[in-house]
């Protein structure tokens, strides 16, 4: 942080938190479940917020074919289709 200027190292870019590289299939169904149900928000402008749900949707997505859990893949499969549009 700059002595001169404090807001000078502060991250101007939020990024979506991401999945856990080593996980179960579960605990990556329910983090992400849980990101699904309660997404962060983005300012997407000076008056407009938007929530970051898509991204976490298209990382369940991605997992679906990986997961070998079948209560896992249940979890996921019924947020991706109470949220698709």
């Amino acid at each position: 942080m700059s002595a001169e200027n404090p807001e000078d190292s502060r991250d101007k870019t939020i990024e979506p938190e991401k999945p856990p590289e080593v996980a179960t299939d579960m605990e990556l169904a329910l983090f992400l479940a849980g990101h699904i149900d309660n997404p962060c928000e983005v300012q997407a402008s000076e008056n407009k917020r938007e929530n970051i749900r898509d991204f976490y949707l298209g990382e369940a997505r991605a997992a679906l074919p990986k997961m070998t859990s079948e209560d896992a893949r249940a979890i996921l499969e019924a947020k991706i289709r109470k949220y698709e549009k």
